[in-house]
């Protein structure tokens, strides 16, 4: 465990994982879950292969692209589905 723990190698990404999980859970605890959930599970699948693109991995060209594009319209759409229910309903305060 010490020879992990002191190796830069296996700790950046390792502290980067494990700061990406907090954030995850704490976009849980204050967003709607039915928009939350699928949101931060389609970015996990685009960051993936962004970043395994940025290591020069071969990420499945053209079709790769096209599931990222499609992906990240389908966040937009639910996210602007969400916004326009929520300012149509009349504030309760």
């Amino acid at each position: 465990m010490k020879t992990l723990f002191l190796n830069t190698e296996y700790l950046m990404p390792f502290l980067l994982n494990q700061s990406g999980s907090l954030l995850y859970y704490l976009t849980l605890a204050s967003t709607d879950l039915t928009l939350a959930v699928p949101i931060c599970n389609s970015l996990a699948i685009v960051f993936t292969l962004i970043v395994g693109k940025v290591f020069g991995e071969d990420i499945g060209g053209k079709q790769a692209v096209a599931g990222m594009v499609l992906t990240v319209t389908g966040i937009t759409l639910c996210i602007t589905s969400s916004v326009t229910k929520t300012q149509g309903q009349p504030s309760s305060s």
